[in-house]
């Protein structure tokens, strides 16, 4: 029983809380996802969302702390919903179109 329990809650950890733990998403600021964008050709870029649960359930990497959900325009001239996942301290963002 023991090791049922204990295995639980390492898989609630290991996802749950994927790379530093969940409350480090909080340290990471929404420029972050802005300047991966912009560096990226996107413009008009509004973050309609900031998220820093089950994150490795939600196409993050293992490092990831936090997901930003943005509309934007991209380089083409489209208006687009985005994804960008961060890390911290020391990851970069990753930009993830749906």
């Amino acid at each position: 029983m023991n090791v049922i329990v204990g295995f639980i809650i390492f898989i609630i950890l290991s996802f749950g809380f994927s790379g530093v733990s969940a409350c480090s998403g909080n340290l990471v600021d929404e420029d972050i996802a802005v300047k991966a964008l912009e560096i990226q050709g996107f413009s008009d870029i509004t973050i309609i969302e900031k998220d820093n649960w089950f994150i490795g359930f939600k196409g993050g990497g293992r490092e990831d702390v936090v997901k930003f959900t943005a509309v934007a325009t991209n380089p083409a001239g489209k208006k687009v919903e985005v994804d960008v996942f961060a890390g911290w301290p020391w990851k970069g963002a990753t930009i993830r179109t749906r």
